[in-house]
Formats: C-alpha cells, sequence, structure tokens
C-alpha cells in the first residue's frame, strides 16, 4: 500500500500514530507505513481510477460506478465551464438522452469539502485535517487507513467512528476514547480487545458489559490487580505487533475455537421476557406511495415488490441468522465488522447483556490469560450481538441498529430518521427508499452520499438540490436531470439550463420511462452509477 505522496502529512500522521501507539500500548511500535496493509484490512469499499483529465488517481467511495465512464478529480473540476447544447429538440425518448450524454458524463472521486487541508489518497472528506488513505470522514483530524466518521481526532485503521479519539483498529465505537480491537463500545475508554460495551473504562478481553471498570474476561478485579495484568498482556500484544505487523481482530481470535453452550442452555430459562413490538407497516407502505407519486406522478403499491431494487440501490445486506441462545431469528448487517461475527456466537440485544452479567472467566484463568492462549479461554464468553437499539425508538422493522428513529423497515444505522426503508445510513431523514449515507433527505429514493435533499431520485454526492434527477455531484441545482459536476442550475438537462418548458416536457418522457419499467420490471435497467443504453 502506497505511502502518502506529501511529505509533511505523513510526518505529521506518522508522529500522531507513535503518540497514539504509546498511550494505548505503552511504548511505540514502529512507524505507521509498517502497518498500512493491516489498519486498512476490511474498512472501504473504495474505487480507484485514473482522471480522464490529468492521469492522476482518483479515489471514489463507491464501486458501484461503472469501471467505463471517465473520472475526474474534483479539484479539477471547472464549474463554471460552459456546456454545449444537447440538441434537446433532437431528443425523443430516454436512449437518445442517455446516448448524447454517454461521452460527457465524469464520475468525481478525490472529493475534498470545506476547510480541509494536507489530504491524500481519499474522498469524501468534509473539514477535515490531516487524512490519509481514508474514505466518508468529516469535522476530524489525524485520520488514517479508516472508513465513514466524524468529530475524532487521532484514529488509525476504524470503520465507523465518532464522536472518538486515540484509538486503532476499532468498529463502530461512539463517545469513545482509547479503543484497541474494539467492536461496538459506547461512552468508553480504555477498552482492548472487547465487543459490546456500553460506559465501560478499563476492560480487557470483555463481551457485552454495561457500566464496568476494571475488568478482563468480564471479571471485575482490584484496581492494582488490573493494571498489574493489562501490563502483561500489553507487553505481549507490543512484541506480536512489532513481529508480525498484524493482529488477529477480536472475531478472528474466536472464529475456530467451538462454543460451548451449557451455560447458555441452563440460564435460557432465566431470559427476560421479550417484550411485544409494534410492527405494522401500514404507514412505511403509505409513505412510499406517497413518495413514489410525488417523484414519478403516480404512486407505486407494496414496498416488499421493489426490495431488490432498493436494496441493491443503498448496498443493503441483511443476512438471516439465530441467536445461539434461544433460537429468536435474528438479522446480520453488512456494517463496520458485523459480517464476520461467528454465526454460532450470535445473541439478541438483551441476551447478550444478561449473558454478559453472567459468564465470566474465573480469577485464575484472568491470571493465565495470554495473547496465545486468549482464543481458548475467552471463547466461554465470547459472543457478539449484531444490533445497536439506542434512544426513542418505535416501530422499526427488520431494522438491527436503530438510534432515535420510528417507522423505519429493513436498514442499517436508522439515525435520527423517520419513514424510510432500504436505507444504509439515513441521518435527519424522512421518507426515503433506497438511500445510501443521506443527510437532511426527504422524499427520495436511490440516492447516496447526499445532504440536504428534496425529492430526489438517483442523485450522487450532492447537496443542497431539490427535484432532481439522475444527478451526480451538483449544488444548489433545481429542477434539473442528468446533470454532473455543476452548481448552481434550474431547468437544467446534462448542464444545460433550457427553460421551464422545454424542461417539463423532457420531465414527462423520463417519468413514463420510469414508471412504465417500475410497473413491469419492479427495477430499472439504469440508476446513477450505470448509464446503460438499451
Amino acid at each position: 500500500m502506497p505511502s502518502s505522496t506529501d511529505p509533511g502529512l505523513y510526518a505529521n500522521l506518522n508522529k500522531q500514530w507513535q503518540s497514539t501507539c504509546k498511550i494505548l500500548l505503552g511504548e511505540q511500535v514502529g512507524d505507521l507505513d509498517d502497518y498500512a496493509k493491516w489498519l486498512y484490512e476490511g474498512n472501504g469499499p473504495r474505487l480507484v481510477k485514473k482522471s480522464h483529465v490529468s492521469g492522476k488517481e482518483v479515489i471514489c467511495a463507491s464501486t458501484n460506478y461503472a469501471r467505463d465512464f471517465n473520472f475526474v478529480g474534483y479539484d479539477e473540476i471547472d464549474f463554471n465551464r460552459k456546456t454545449d447544447s444537447l440538441g434537446i429538440d433532437e431528443v425523443k425518448d430516454i436512449d437518445s438522452i442517455l446516448s448524447i450524454l454517454g461521452e460527457r458524463i465524469a464520475y468525481t472521486g478525490n472529493i475534498i469539502l470545506g476547510n480541509s487541508s494536507f489530504i491524500d489518497q481519499s474522498t469524501t472528506i468534509t473539514e477535515c485535517h490531516y487524512v490519509l488513505h481514508s474514505e466518508r470522514v468529516a469535522f476530524s483530524k489525524n485520520v488514517a487507513y479508516s472508513t465513514r466518521g466524524s468529530y475524532s481526532e487521532n484514529i488509525f485503521g476504524c470503520y465507523a467512528f465518532g464522536p472518538s479519539s486515540f484509538s486503532i483498529k476499532s468498529n463502530e465505537i461512539s463517545e469513545s476514547t482509547r479503543c484497541f480491537m474494539t467492536s461496538k463500545a459506547d461512552f468508553s475508554s480504555d477498552c482492548f480487545y472487547s465487543h459490546g460495551l456500553s460506559s465501560c473504562m478499563e476492560c480487557m478481553f470483555s463481551f457485552n458489559l454495561k457500566s464496568k471498570r476494571y475488568v478482563i474476561g468480564n471479571l471485575s478485579l482490584s484496581k492494582d490487580k488490573y493494571y498489574s495484568l493489562k501490563d502483561k498482556l500489553l507487553a505481549e500484544i507490543r512484541e506480536r505487533l512489532k513481529k508480525d505487523k498484524r493482529l488477529p481482530f477480536i472475531t478472528e481470535l474466536v472464529e475456530k475455537e467451538k462454543p460451548d453452550y451449557s451455560y447458555l442452555v441452563a440460564a435460557a430459562p432465566k431470559l427476560p421476557p421479550v417484550q411485544p413490538k409494534n410492527t405494522e407497516k401500514g404507514g412505511i407502505e403509505k409513505a412510499f406511495s406517497q413518495t413514489t407519486g410525488i417523484l414519478f406522478g403516480k404512486p407505486l403499491e407494496r414496498l416488499d415488490d421493489y426490495s431488490e431494487w432498493l436494496s441493491d440501490a443503498s448496498s443493503i445486506r441483511l443476512d438471516k441468522e439465530k441467536s445461539c441462545a434461544s433460537g429468536k431469528a435474528l438479522l446480520l448487517p453488512d456494517f463496520a465488522s458485523f459480517l464476520d461475527f461467528p454465526r454460532n456466537r450470535l445473541l439478541m440485544q438483551d441476551e447478550a447483556y444478561f449473558f454478559g452479567e453472567k459468564l465470566l472467566l474465573s480469577e485464575d484463568e484472568v491470571t493465565h490469560l495470554a495473547l496465545e492462549n486468549a482464543a481458548t479461554i475467552i471463547s466461554k464468553i465470547a459472543y457478539f450481538c449484531p444490533f445497536w437499539l439506542a434512544g426513542k425508538l418505535q416501530n422499526n422493522i427488520d431494522c438491527p441498529l436503530v438510534i432515535d428513529a420510528s417507522d423505519c423497515y429493513h436498514g442499517i444505522q436508522n439515525m435520527w430518521s423517520r419513514l424510510c426503508a432500504f436505507c444504509f445510513c439515513p441521518r435527519n431523514s424522512e421518507y426515503c427508499f433506497g438511500c445510501r449515507e443521506v443527510r437532511y433527505a426527504q422524499f427520495s429514493i436511490n440516492s447516496h452520499f447526499s445532504t440536504r435533499i428534496t425529492r430526489c431520485f438517483e442523485v450522487d454526492h450532492s447537496n443542497n438540490c431539490t427535484d432532481c434527477y439522475f444527478c451526480h455531484n451538483c449544488e444548489n441545482v433545481h429542477e434539473s436531470m442528468f446533470c454532473f459536476n455543476t452548481r448552481n442550475k434550474r431547468y437544467a438537462i446534462g448542464n444545460v439550463e433550457v427553460g421551464k418548458g422545454r424542461y417539463l416536457e423532457t420531465k414527462k418522457v423520463l417519468l413514463a420511462w420510469a414508471i412504465s419499467g417500475l410497473e413491469k420490471n419492479k427495477n430499472l435497467r439504469v440508476n446513477i452509477f450505470n448509464f446503460k443504453k438499451s
């Protein structure tokens, strides 16, 4: 994996890496470059192409873009460039538009927005400083080989983080600091090789705990004994890191160990009773019909008929699994490292915290715990929970990761949102379907990586746009279609403002084509990532 081409950027990040290692591990373990490959394992995805303008490397935050189209770096775009007329009077159908646009389309990478500096090999970065080989990071500094985070600093090899600081190779950490090889932690600090911690401090090799301190193997220890054992374990971790330049992640550590379910089976009757949940889809179905009616001029019904189309758009994957304790059905989301959770070690959220209090290593086991034998010793407590249900929740169906959301269906990480379905990480959004990582979005379908969009269909990497169709990298664009890499347009087709009358005539053609394809095939052959002609 190539190092940064900016010596100033790398020098600062390497200094912060050394400092973070000393804070977490007690000593430095070598240069950042030595660990680049390991740190980026499991992160992304990213697409790397060459700019058709300069030949420079272009990084995109999605692998869905058609590979045979042109790509361009964000800093190479001339937003003020005048676009030649489309010959719109010749347009008779959608294929003629696609034919005209084919040579003009360029997907944009290396997107760096706001007051950002010292960014390299990264994209979809907002208000950040000193970022290397990362994607989808905002309001952060000193970040390397990481994906999808915000409001953080000194982050190395993490996925889904923030606000967080001084963390290495940890996934889904929120309001947490000093985490190492930890999965799914909130309001916690000084966590090492652990999973499922909430409001915890100073924990090692522990699982599914709330409000614990000075814990190893789920066993509470005196402060002196904890630090004595911690020093020993950190010395082993440092030695292995220096030698191998990588360590197995917490899931990898136990995946080959056969779990012993005897305690789970014996304790299962004592599990707290399951509270009945309202799973009424009527409101969500109505929202889908309203949204399609607004966007296409004709409402569509039976949301599940369009599940494949919407799931493909947002890259939603939810694997059907079962709790190893109760046999209850659960969904394992493609998010952070969750798909790597051993399938024979999954628990529901209430089960996870219940057993976390009950499953403990013995004092003798904790005393003899070492990195070399950790997999065997912690096997009896190592269970994973693919749920994160927090805040005020109501009527969320098939949504294993939800924060303050209501009436959401078949989604991943719905945050402060309502009436969304088949969406990946919608935030402060409503009436969204098939969308990926949108913020402050409304009445939108199959739109991605965009902020403050309303009534948009197949819109990607755009901001402050309304009533747009098939647009990419647009800002302050309204009532327009097939616009790429442009700003401040209204009634535009292919970046050319054509006037309200001509625009509305062409929009009728587009909507007739869309509603016909959706009613007949429950899908469309064209999306914002791949403009296919028949």
